[in-house]
């Protein structure tokens, strides 16, 4: 913005963010590559839980997978402990894993852990559960 008036009309995105820090308002955010993009990963989501699969895109606490299966009930293999258990050993045989999806989007995402190529194959080839 140059002097004091200006051309609302004209405005350039760096413009807007400075009147939206003046009337301290966050600018919109805009996706970010938290260093995972492309890569598989176990997503926790507030409400709806657990899920792997390739990560495409993070905003916030939104992402989207490719490939993507959701952990019904998981269980770590190699006694390893807790969720990240699972991202570094895989799964025990006892886990219950969903159907392959081509793409889900997900929202109020809790943690984001990257997995071993070990536990990327083992959540791959889990079969699935049926009822």
């Amino acid at each position: 913005m140059k002097g004091n008036t200006m051309n609302i009309d004209n405005l350039t995105i760096k413009e807007c963010r400075e009147i939206a820090k003046m009337f301290g308002h966050a600018a919109p955010s805009t996706p970010y590559d938290n260093g995972m993009i492309g890569k598989y990963v176990i997503v926790r989501c507030r409400d709806a839980g657990v899920h792997a699969g390739v990560l495409e895109s993070h905003n916030g606490r939104e992402c989207v997978l490719s490939q993507s299966r959701r952990l019904w009930y998981w269980k770590p293999a190699d006694n390893k402990s807790f969720l990240s258990g699972v991202a570094v050993a895989g799964l025990h045989k006892d886990s219950k894993i969903g159907v392959c999806l081509e793409m889900i989007h997900l929202t109020e995402t809790c943690e984001i852990i990257a997995c071993t190529n070990e536990a990327e194959s083992s959540i791959q080839i889990a079969p699935e559960h049926v009822q």
